[in-house]
């Protein structure tokens, strides 16, 4: 159980810095373009996060069932 839990806590810790940074770094090359660049930043730092984490958990489900 606690290793279930370990595994779930390292993908959320993996995910929010993925957001993190991709949020930052598109934030960042659009701030001379658009005024308001982490309106773009924001949602696109929340998909990277939530893609990044069905990612994990379908790797983590595949070869944790061989």
């Amino acid at each position: 159980m606690s290793q279930n839990l370990l595994t779930i806590a390292i993908r959320i810790l993996i995910s929010i810095a993925i957001f993190i940074a991709v949020m930052f770094a598109v934030a960042w090359l659009l701030e001379d373009v658009i005024y308001f660049s982490l309106f773009i930043g924001i949602p696109a730092g929340i998909i990277s996060a939530a893609v990044a984490f069905v990612i994990l958990t379908w790797y983590q489900n595949r070869s944790g069932s061989h």
